[in-house]
């Protein structure tokens, strides 16, 4: 063969290599066949959900342009979904051994009807309010999914799964929050609460055509059959079973990182609408490019690869780089918010920092401490009981910091707070047992003598 032709030749196989590694990060693993039906079911309930976040995530602006809500204000729904979270931290414990699909399916119907309701009201107030009853029913949906997915799905491609299905779903929550600020800058002042009306009715019925996916999914899938039968430990009374996660000395030092974490986060949070929308004088379609469309379209690009690199690392890493990612947007926002290549910079960061950290927290982070059954959602019910602390100090504390600070420096104290956690996990993970035999041994970081994670041994220091 000619030179020049097997030149050609070598250059063909090493782009389709190329090819073929970049299609990987879109498309899921290999699911045996009870899974590959669940996971249709369940990628509908994800894209059908994300088109009703990505409306209902417009509420802010729709509060603050056409409104008139003050910044004390936005911080009503923050505030309210702690009570979500207390509220699944009860559900945490109800659920240990009953069949978890009701436990999603019903909070969504709340919500859906919640969010029916807000499409009626034109004064801020309670239209804030109910957006945060509709935060207060996704929370309580939340608890029962790690253990969903653990029952669904094999061991071996959980963060990988749920990743795949959040990189789709940021698609079409950017293009949902896209089309909404499209459709609300385009209003006049006489059609925008016509306008408001219908996208809020649009995303009510989302949210119940996602539910009614859901329901779909099976009772038991290729996964965990532990998980499924809600396997409890011998005899444990119920106030010892539920403080079983707070005896765990590394998962108590995992909450104490995410607690960081959360508080940092939702501390500025609930002033970036104001601070894209008056600070720097953004309209709806402007804003929203910042605020949804980047972040979202860097999380498809990159959401596949990363939580794929969850499942061969620990969650100490994971969460590390994932916070440290999230803090370097609110960091480069406060520091150089004139510049907007600097601030679009900060706005790709938050993408794979907002896929990893929903990977982690809400679908496989707690797989790495507690055993298979009902220690699941008991673990789980711990961590929301930190979050909504979380979610019910740190908006207190900011709308008393607004009196004494500008929206810049929050932002900016928001960034050094989330920074600080992603230090805690990378100082946990240098000083946590690790157990580096195998991909599940070294994801487990060994929390309790002689447990066992889905039949891998795991150790703890007691």
């Amino acid at each position: 063969m000619p030179a020049t032709v097997r030149t050609l030749s070598e250059l063909g196989q090493q782009r389709s290599w190329w090819l073929s590694r970049f299609a990987n990060g879109f498309k899921p693993p290999y699911l045996p066949s009870v899974s590959e039906r669940a996971f249709r079911f369940h990628m509908a309930f994800t894209l059908l959900y994300a088109f009703f976040e990505g409306v209902i995530a417009n509420a802010p602006l729709m509060a603050v342009k056409s409104l008139d809500a003050t910044d004390v204000q936005l911080q009503l729904p923050l505030a309210m979904a702690s009570a979500g979270i207390f509220g699944a931290v009860l559900l945490g414990s109800v659920m240990a051994r009953r069949r978890k699909k009701p436990f999603v399916v019903v909070p969504g119907f709340a919500g859906a009807a919640a969010t029916l309701a807000m499409s009626s009201l034109h004064q801020a107030g309670p239209f804030l309010f109910l957006a945060g009853v509709v935060s207060i029913c996704d929370f309580a949906m939340r608890p029962a999914i790690p253990s969903i997915v653990r029952i669904v799905y094999p061991d071996h491609c959980r963060s990988q799964v749920a990743g795949i299905m959040r990189q789709y779903a940021s698609i079409v929550f950017v293009g949902a929050s896209l089309a909404s600020a499209a459709l609300l800058s385009s209003a006049t002042y006489f059609t925008i609460r016509r306008t408001i009306e219908v996208e809020i009715t649009l995303a009510a019925i989302a949210c119940a055509a996602a539910c009614a996916s859901f329901m779909q999914l099976p009772d038991r899938g290729d996964g965990s059959a532990a998980e499924a039968a809600s396997t409890e430990e011998p005899r444990a009374d119920g106030l010892r079973a539920t403080l079983v996660p707070f005896q765990d000395r590394w998962f108590r030092r995992y909450l104490a990182a995410f607690f960081v974490f959360g508080f940092a986060n939702l501390f500025h949070q609930g002033v970036v609408p104001a601070f894209f929308a008056r600070d720097m004088g953004l309209g709806y379609m402007q804003a929203a490019l910042l605020i949804h469309v980047i972040p979202n379209v860097t999380a498809f690009l990159t959401g596949g690869y990363l939580t794929k690199w969850f499942e061969r690392t620990s969650v100490w890493r994971s969460y590390a780089l994932v916070t440290f990612l999230w803090g370097m947007d609110p960091f480069i926002l406060a520091t150089a918010p004139a510049t907007l290549p600097a601030v679009v910079v900060a706005r790709i960061a938050r993408g794979p920092a907002i896929l990893g950290s929903m990977v982690i927290a809400f679908f496989t982070g707690v797989h790495s401490f507690a055993r298979p059954g009902a220690q699941t959602s008991r673990y789980m019910a711990a961590q929301y009981l930190v979050t909504g602390f979380a979610r019910l100090a740190a908006p207190t504390a900011a709308a008393f910091m607004l009196a004494y600070l500008s929206r810049r420096s929050m932002i900016l104290c928001g960034s050094l707070g989330i920074l600080s956690s992603s230090v805690m996990f990378w100082w946990y993970d240098r000083h946590s047992p690790v157990v580096a035999q195998s991909r599940r041994d070294e994801r487990a970081e060994l929390l309790g003598e002689g447990d066992v994670r889905d039949g891998a041994p795991r150790v703890v220091d007691e």
